[in-house]
């Protein structure tokens, strides 16, 4: 028999009369009527206010001990820090249940929360997403941070017995909380100022035998404290004139470095794919916020796609080498390989013990991108590249006409010593002989014109300006090379060497 249960068809099952009283009829609201005194504090002093959702497909014994697990999270959160954060448990809303639960890996399709009556207070929401197969409770936590709208990655626990299910949601929670900050300013040398929010109030007191001898120090364990290993992510969020929300805008393949930290200040580094990311000009409806994002052990899958003329499909990128290195990493720090993508332009990024990778996508001899990236935080990155195969078949041909100077140069060489073998001893035939190869070799003017209608033909291959430069440079480079490698013709002196001998040959003789 089957019954319909948070909009999924499950399998009935008898339960006991005080568990069926348990089973909710309804949501478990967690709405909030009013914005908490709190609220008003300064924004290093200001606590999160945290939602969490307990979502489930209706499973009989998940359902019986729903209650239980809203009081034992609520506790279990109060007791890692009762200060930073408030929590409130509860349940989804119908019109969020059956969209959480049947899309919560992808989020496509969740926008609203901010404007959901449910957390018109709230800071954080977190969705906690149950799934119990046998004896064994499978737990995934994901946050959505509701003033950047950014979706953390997905924590994922087990538990083995009910009994320790809300410890392990609660695990799950704090592990998954992502810390705010603002962006006070940037300084000429890119160094980024922020603020945590908070960490004022995530403090407590520590006693050191007599009572007079107490302490005020921060909880280094609250998911609130921010840590020297924390990594950033940048958000722009633009609002109107009436202050509603316009745009959130992560600044993709971007991250902050702590370098020092000073309570709730802190200066960090930049590490990203643009030049200047944060050089936005300053405006009071344009605020710059910066989210923590925390890896987990899970890989990522990197795609690579060329950047597509205006109308067309973007098409994926094979065989380009990607190499990562860590933040920090000193120029005589040899480069990781990871690998090159494949048909379909994807390379698997592993998580490492920095958090943080600094990948290089190379092509040939030309490192084309840097990529910061935390492995875990999204299942799938997308970068374009502009299509570089001009490029790629230029410094062919350049190592083509590298390799035809070379050539030149070693033909020059042994055909001149030849030629003065060949008088020394008097076999005047056979002089003449390498001296018509000599003069049949091409001269460094022809070899010239036909390196000047090659550099012609590939610029007019390409109209992306950073190419066409780098034709350019690799030309030039190889022009140098001629002039230093080729000096003029010894044909004429070789010519009168041979001439005199003869007539010194024949006049002896």
């Amino acid at each position: 028999m089957t019954v319909w249960a948070g909009g999924f068809q499950v399998p009935f099952q008898a339960t006991t009369r005080s568990a069926r009283a348990e089973q909710p009829s309804t949501y478990r609201s967690v709405r909030m009527e009013s914005a908490p005194k709190v609220s008003s504090r300064a924004w290093e002093s200001r606590p999160y206010q945290v939602a969490i959702w307990i979502c489930h497909r209706g499973q009989p014994q998940l359902a019986a001990i729903e209650a239980r697990l809203v009081r034992e999270v609520e506790t279990y959160c109060e007791l890692l820090d009762p200060s930073a954060w408030f929590v409130r448990v509860g349940t989804p809303p119908p019109n969020w249940r059956h969209l959480i639960c049947s899309k919560f890996e992808s989020t496509a399709g969740f926008t609203g929360f901010e404007s959901d009556p449910e957390l018109a207070f709230f800071d954080k929401l977190m969705i906690v997403k149950l799934d119990q197969h046998g004896a064994l409770t499978q737990v995934a936590v994901r946050e959505i941070d509701l003033q950047t709208g950014q979706w953390g990655p997905i924590v994922d626990r087990n538990a083995g017995t009910s009994n320790r299910l809300g410890q392990v949601i609660g695990n799950g929670v704090a592990t998954a909380f992502m810390p705010l900050a603002k962006i006070e300013r940037v300084d000429e040398d890119d160094k980024v100022h922020i603020r945590a929010r908070a960490l004022e109030s995530c403090i407590e007191v520590s006693y050191r035998g007599a009572a007079d001898a107490a302490e005020i120090q921060p909880i280094a364990s609250s998911p609130v404290f921010v840590r020297q290993d924390d990594r950033f992510l940048p958000i722009i969020r633009k609002t109107d004139r009436s202050g509603d929300l316009v745009s959130l805008a992560p600044i993709p393949f971007t991250f902050l470095t702590l370098d020092a930290i000073d309570g709730s200040g802190m200066v960090a580094s930049i590490e990203s794919t643009q030049r200047a990311p944060l050089s936005q000009r300053k405006s009071k409806r344009s605020q710059k916020l910066a989210i923590v994002i925390r890896p987990v052990q899970r890989p990522s899958v990197l795609h690579l796609e060329s950047t597509p003329p205006r109308g067309e499909a973007a098409q994926p990128l094979e065989g380009y080498e990607v190499w990562s290195r860590n933040p920090g990493d000193s120029k005589e720090t040899e480069s990781e390989y990871i690998g090159k993508t494949d048909w379909r332009g994807n390379v698997t990024i592993l998580p490492n013990d920095y958090g943080l990778r600094l990948l290089y996508i190379k092509r040939g001899s030309r490192a084309l991108r840097k990529l910061p990236v935390i492995p875990g935080f999204k299942d799938r990155l997308v970068s374009q590249l502009p299509n570089d195969d001009t490029r790629l078949f230029a410094e062919g041909v350049i190592n083509g006409y590298g390799n035809d100077i070379i050539n030149l140069v070693v033909q020059r060489e042994l055909l001149e010593v030849d030629i003065s073998n060949a008088l020394q001893e008097d076999r005047f035939e056979e002089a003449k002989t390498k001296m018509r190869e000599y003069q049949e070799l091409e001269t460094p003017a022809d070899l010239k014109v036909r390196m000047s209608n090659e550099e012609i033909r590939l610029k007019s291959m390409t109209t992306d300006k950073r190419e066409f430069e780098h034709i350019s440079k690799m030309f030039s480079n190889l022009r140098q090379l001629l002039n230093s490698k080729v000096t003029g013709s010894r044909a004429i002196e070789l010519q009168q060497q041979i001439q005199q001998r003869i007539r010194t040959h024949g006049a002896s003789g």
